[in-house]
């Protein structure tokens, strides 16, 4: 089966000659059967498949014909990590990094958005599809979807919210879908329910041995038959895992994963094996480079000493620098062994030959007591033996007793598990109010044809159809409790969402948690407006006790505390001003809130836990959950009607940047750049060390000597990384506005004046500034700045009574961001010009981290950055937006946010001309 001579349905020279130039010489099993019933025609498809079988390239060939077609594509994935490798993999092969670019390509999962604001080729977490779909960024009619690692549905956490986004699918109607998964019993169910063609196959064209070496003899099972036979008879085999780790090492069966069930295990694992390992001239290279790629923090000096001896350990607690050098070195066969959590086996693609299962029964997951189930099983094992690097693969289990040798026994037979509906442990709240929002639904009625569409319902319709009458008696008390609390309307026997309501769907956040957290915001408004910092930790402690962390049916969770030293986390908290009564016998509450805003203060991690006793791969885990609410907190309080002030949501807006990266605001602008231009081992703990020698901006630090620079960041590589990270980058904040603006604006008539805009800097912006703006009749501008008098703002614009003078600001210095004086040069030109008038300055492309924690003070001035400007223009040219909304969305004090303004976004506008 060639790539060159295979003939196939849909199989274009284009798409064959595309094939090649990534490398692909002969089609599998599965891909081969996918093409023959059509996938590369727009065929919708289940494909159920052993892990190495090729079914990623499946996917691929669906979203090469549909970019043939003119369609776009929206590629869902389980986790973050693999949103990342699957971005950057589309963006090498078909977006501008391409040899031959294709499509543009974007990437959206909740905390990070790169590219085109509406790509034709979109990478997207699940729970960030809902929220595109609410926002009207995504047309389903004529989207083409992948569905990645689909038998996720079946999990009790995500799962529900999994299953209501593929029945707006099934509702709704696709141009494709194709759903990938790995091998289930029960394919054909969940083929019918979506109303997609089975492609299945059994094979794995990498063999898999399955090894269970127990009582020092062993029993192999090759995947997929059911029969076995003993193995390594002459021998007498080790059954701990460092002792059979090394006999891997001896049978030249590495690099070799074993599995730990959590980080301490993984840790003190990688240090015993390497007790008895000698150092290597390659382990003492990577060590190196580890060195160079590393902060200090509690775990990095023994992952340097470890790969000394080419052994390592993969956790939550490794930086993201480190998880590269160490992955790569996974790819480059540079480690023996590597010891790691479960995490790594979510099914980004490294080649491991071996993998070793020390443990059957979890003693911590669940309280303890849980054997691992057969499906975690498949995706570990699924690790060893990968297509294209190995001719085959090993899975060595180790049963510490009779109970987990019964269990192994049954986990290596070819049955499989069928995937469940886990529909009745959704948050009802959220999928009602999401159905509302995205009109799915729009009366009451309509509740029980929605969840007819659902997976729960096509497994039970036959069995047990009255069970459906719980979900909808749930579904109708979810929409009794949204009316109630104001997040939907019901007029008429018609639901709506209300602004707020929309806004909540739109955030992610449960509908109990955002209603709690607008309660307090509401009642102290006020103080958070003029005292924010002093009430940051009253903020973090809040959201750790919120129902996203503590609720009935959390969404996220909090890390448990490890160690037993004692803490203060309740005497922490108690000296500080607080929204909620403190609850001492919360512990994990309180030292989660403790660590979060010790993290925020630039507290290095060691000290945290030292201080808290949360590890610190947990303490960047729980920030991102931390700054993912307040983010969503700041959409919702931005909701005009609301009325709460800019400035207001201007601060929770950088405080959940600074939770995120952890670092005063201070530190934000160089760290953040740093970490984009890939600085070697620049994180927040130097970035902070930076901070704490009184460097906070770019000019500061080109102006340091490199001497100075080196001793403060450790590494004269590390140092000149830096220099050029910051005068060469280009920025972090591109416009991915750019190319939805110029295709609407020439819809409008308006293109070369947008274009313009766009290209212009210095004077020909001011001027393209006032061309764009005079094509508007309803206000007048005036050109203040002509050339005659000095040091007055560039322009005025007039609408009615009232008047806003507008500074035009560009930069071209790398990173190109507008500084505090520039930002704020108005005030000084406008001295002179009568109070009622307001300020602004645009800014071209952004500001810096500076300007936008001054303006948060400011009452009589704005920031408005470019991109957001034309955005904003555009609507009222389309009459989405009325010229009145606008110039008081334009001149609210602070930095403006365009979830204050009304109206369908131009991505949304140009799909309806």
């Amino acid at each position: 089966m060639d790539v060159e001579s295979h003939e196939a349905p849909g199989l274009t020279p284009d798409i064959r000659s595309c094939l090649r130039s990534w490398g692909y010489e002969r089609f599998t099993e599965i891909q081969a059967l996918a093409l023959a019933q059509g996938v590369a025609l727009g065929a919708s498809q289940v494909v159920c498949a052993p892990t190495s079988s090729g079914k990623t390239l499946v996917a691929e060939l669906a979203i090469l014909a549909a970019i043939c077609r003119s369609r776009r594509c929206l590629y869902l994935v389980s986790h973050k990590a693999l949103a990342d490798q699957k971005y950057l993999d589309f963006a090498t092969r078909l977006g501008e990094g391409a040899d031959q670019p294709r499509a543009s390509v974007g990437l959206s999962t909740g905390d990070r958005d790169e590219g085109d604001v509406s790509p034709q080729v979109l990478v997207a977490t699940y729970e960030k599809a809902l929220a595109l779909l609410l926002s009207g960024q995504l047309d389903l009619s004529a989207t083409v979807v992948v569905a990645d690692e689909l038998q996720i549905i079946g999990e009790d956490g995500r799962g529900p919210n999994i299953e209501t986004l593929c029945a707006i699918f099934k509702q709704q109607g696709l141009d494709q879908l194709v759903a990938l998964t790995a091998t289930i019993g029960n394919a054909q169910e969940l083929a019918d329910w979506l109303d997609c063609t089975l492609v299945t196959s059994w094979k794995r064209d990498v063999d898999l041995h399955q090894e269970i070496w127990s009582a020092g003899s062993g029993f192999r099972v090759l995947f997929g038959q059911e029969l076995g036979s003993p193995c390594h008879e002459d021998e007498a085999l080790p059954t701990d895992a460092i002792g059979v780790a090394r006999r891997l090492v001896e049978m030249k069966r590495g690099p070799i994963l074993v599995f730990t069930e959590s980080r301490n295990e993984a840790i003190q694992m990688a240090e015993r094996y390497s007790q008895a390992a000698v150092r290597t001239a390659d382990g003492i290279m990577l060590a190196q480079q580890l060195e160079l790629f590393s902060e200090p923090t509690e775990s990095s000096q023994q992952l340097q000493d470890n790969a000394q001896k080419r052994v390592a350990f993969h956790t939550a607690d490794l930086t993201a620098q480190e998880r590269q050098v160490v992955e790569k070195g996974f790819v480059d066969s540079s480690f023996d062994v590597c010891f790691a959590t479960s995490t790594l086996a979510a099914g980004v693609n490294f080649p491991f030959k071996s993998v070793v299962f020390p443990k059957l029964t979890y003693e911590w997951r669940d309280g303890g007591g849980t054997m691992i189930s057969r499906s975690d099983y498949r995706n570990m094992s699924g690790r060893a033996g990968r297509l294209g690097l190995h001719p085959d693969g090993y899975a060595v289990l180790l049963p510490r007793n009779s109970l987990e040798l019964s269990h192994a026994n049954r986990l290596v037979l070819p049955e499989n598990d069928n995937v469940e509906s886990r529909l009745v442990g959704l948050s009802m709240r959220r999928t009602v109010l999401s159905l509302i929002a995205f009109k799915v639904i729009n009366h009451r009625g309509q509740l029980e044809e929605f969840f007819q569409h659902s997976f729960y319902w096509h497994q039970i319709r036959e069995r047990n159809p009255r069970k459906l009458e719980d979900i909808i008696r749930l579904a109708q008390g979810a929409t009794d409790w949204l009316v109630a609390n104001r997040l939907a309307q019901e007029e008429l026997d018609l639901l709506f969402p209300t602004p707020m309501g929309k806004a909540v769907a739109q955030s992610g956040l449960l509908p109990t948690t955002a209603v709690q957290l607008l309660d307090v915001v509401g009642r102290y408004a006020g103080v958070l407006d003029a005292e924010f910092d002093k009430y940051l930790p009253a903020l973090i402690h809040l959201i750790c006790g919120s129902p996203e962390f503590t609720g009935s049916r959390p969404s996220r969770f909090l890390p448990s505390p490890v160690g037993r030293t004692p803490v203060n986390s309740n005497g922490f908290l108690a000296a500080h001003p607080l929204f909620t009564i403190l609850d001492r016998t919360e512990a994990r509450q309180n030292q989660c809130a403790h660590a979060v805003v010790l993290f925020v203060q630039g507290e290095a991690e060691r000290n945290i836990r030292h201080q808290t006793n949360i590890p610190s791969g947990q303490i960047h885990r729980l920030a991102t959950d931390v700054a993912w609410i307040l983010d969503g907190l700041r959409k919702i309080a931005s909701v005009p009607e609301l009325g709460y002030p800019q400035t207001m949501t201007n601060q929770l807006a950088m405080l959940a940047r600074r939770v995120q990266w952890g670092t005063p605001a201070e530190a934000l602008d160089i760290l953040r750049v740093a970490q984009k231009e890939g600085v070697p081992g620049f994180g927040r703990q130097r970035a902070i060390a930076l901070l704490r020698q009184g460097i906070e901006t770019f000019d500061q630090l080109l102006a340091l000597a490199k001497e100075r620079i080196s001793a403060i960041v450790g590494n004269e590589r590390r140092t000149n990384a830096l220099l050029s990270a910051v005068s060469q980058c280009l920025g972090f904040k591109g416009d991915r506005f750019q190319k939805v603006h110029a295709e609407l604006a020439a819809k409008l008539g308006l293109g070369d004046q947008v274009e313009y805009c766009a290209t212009s800097l210095g004077d020909d912006y001011e001027t393209a500034i006032q061309r764009l703006l005079d094509a508007r009749q309803d206000w007048k501008v005036t050109v203040i700045d002509d050339g005659r008098r000095q040091n007055v703002p560039d322009l005025m614009l007039t609408f009615g009574d009232r008047s806003a003078l507008i500074e035009c600001k560009t930069t071209t210095k790398n990173p190109p961001l507008i500084k505090k004086d520039e930002a704020f040069a108005v005030l000084q030109k406008s001295v002179d010009f009568d109070a009622s008038i307001h300020r602004i300055t645009l800014g071209k492309p952004g500001f810096d981290e500076h300007s936008k924690r001054k303006v948060q003070g400011a009452k009589d001035v704005t920031l408005v950055e470019h991109d957001v400007f034309v955005e904003g223009l555009l609507r009222v040219y389309a009459e989405s937006v009325s010229v009145e909304d606008f110039f008081g969305w334009l001149t609210t004090p602070g930095l403006t946010e365009l979830d204050r303004l009304s109206g369908k976004p131009t991505y949304e506008i140009v799909r309806g001309l």
